[in-house]
């Protein structure tokens, strides 16, 4: 497995194991065995991005956990909905409506997209970032999307009592029950009513008032939009997407225990994915600080429990291969996800505390991250991480509908 370093650590003579990729433009291929010129443009123009460098030696001495399988699987997925997603945009932008959308089309597109996610299981998350086609709103409905599949079939048990909960029908059938095809129309949707906002995503300005009772009523205004045959569970999720676990959110403030549980799903797949995507908000956060925030941190009231317990062990925010600087000056590589605490993947220690490779024999672990305390994180990507060893400060925030500075705030938390 491949060492993931960015443009800043990059020296002449690393070869490329993958191509470098930036908004679906291949910028070097795979193979490539780096020139001083390609060094000072990658540090230069993409000192922050990370690519994948062959370090031989290394991968001969440590086991590296092989998740070829789920980046691919979450590029294709994205890819897919994000071309399906394009096209309800582009019917709503010609007609400002989506009665001429074939309503059997998209759910064909969803059963597709399950039938290949079902023969392509992966046990963790890993969304591709690079791959954006520029769209944010296709990009993040093909992200929320798949976040919420593989959410709905972690949490399956769970899905299927609380649809019988919460049930007219006496005896929902368990097929019913675990039926996850609504659950996938509603996070296809889910933002229809702010495809008239797209302006809004171009600009880092404060919002207007204007601006907040446009955000605060798109779901509502997205729920109108789809025709009358679509399905009730969907216009359901699309309505409520926003409401938090707690009372708060909007439109209309409704408490968890009413909320439908595909509701509580996409909402946690939608915060992560609006809060962590590349965008012009300028408080979006790292996955690290997202998911900690999500699930131990602050922001946990607002999401369902049961289920960001599921999220937070699919979601892995440090990629295998990648370098974190430790408390005692050291750095560690990423060798294996932890699926039962993702913010402890299994780490060795390889470099010494002038980053210098270790020798084979030198090296440390595998070990879990932060399992001792000499060993826990100090640094990620510039990011200082001693919040993952403090007490979280339990937040008295609660979501002031109507009167957000920026649309980051209006989705997150």
């Amino acid at each position: 497995m491949p060492l993931l370093l960015r443009g800043e650590e990059l020296q002449a003579g690393m070869t490329l194991v993958e191509p470098l990729i930036w908004r679906g433009r291949v910028m070097l291929t795979a193979g490539t065995v780096l020139a001083a010129s390609d060094v000072r443009t990658l540090a230069s123009k993409f000192p922050k991005t990370s690519v994948k460098i062959g370090d031989p030696e290394l991968d001969g001495a440590v086991e590296f956990e092989d998740d070829s399988l789920e980046r691919e699987v979450a590029r294709t997925a994205q890819q897919k909905i994000s071309e399906c997603m394009s096209k309800v945009q582009a019917r709503f932008r010609t007609e400002a409506s989506l009665d001429g959308v074939s309503v059997a089309a998209i759910h064909n597109s969803i059963t597709e997209m399950l039938r290949y996610l079902h023969d392509s299981p992966v046990s963790a998350a890993l969304l591709d970032r690079v791959m954006s086609n520029g769209n944010y709103l296709s990009g993040h409905t093909g992200n929320v999307f798949y976040l919420s599949m593989l959410l709905g079939s972690a949490s399956q048990a769970y899905v299927s009592c609380e649809r019988k909960r919460q049930s007219l029908v006496r005896g929902l059938d368990d097929k019913v029950a675990t039926n996850l095809v609504p659950l996938g129309l509603g996070a296809m949707v889910m933002d229809v009513g702010m495809m008239s906002l797209t302006h809004l995503f171009a600009s880092d300005k404060p919002l207007t008032p204007d601006d907040w009772v446009a955000i605060r009523n798109h779901p509502a205004a997205g729920a109108a939009m789809l025709p009358e045959e679509f399905s009730a569970t969907a216009k359901t999720i699309v309505r409520t997407h926003h409401e938090n676990m707690e009372g708060s959110g909007y439109p209309d403030s409704t408490p968890g225990d009413k909320l439908h549980v595909f509701t509580r799903i996409v909402r946690i797949a939608d915060a992560y994915d609006a809060a962590t995507a590349e965008h012009v908000y300028k408080e979006a956060r790292s996955p690290i600080r997202v998911l900690w925030d999500m699930s131990v941190g602050p922001q946990k009231r607002f999401y369902d429990p049961v289920l960001m317990h599921h999220f937070s062990r699919l979601i892995q925010p440090f990629p295998v291969g990648a370098k974190i600087w430790l408390t005692d000056r050291r750095h560690a590589v990423v060798v294996r996800y932890n699926r039962e605490n993702s913010l402890a993947p299994w780490i060795v220690i390889a470099f010494d505390v002038r980053n210098r490779r270790l020798s084979n024999r030198e090296i440390e672990g595998p070990m879990l991250l932060g399992a001792d305390r000499e060993v826990r994180a100090a640094k990620f990507r510039d990011e200082d991480l001693s919040f993952l060893y403090q007490e979280p400060e339990q937040s008295t925030h609660r979501s002031r509908v109507g009167v957000w500075p920026t649309l980051f705030e209006a989705a997150f938390p």
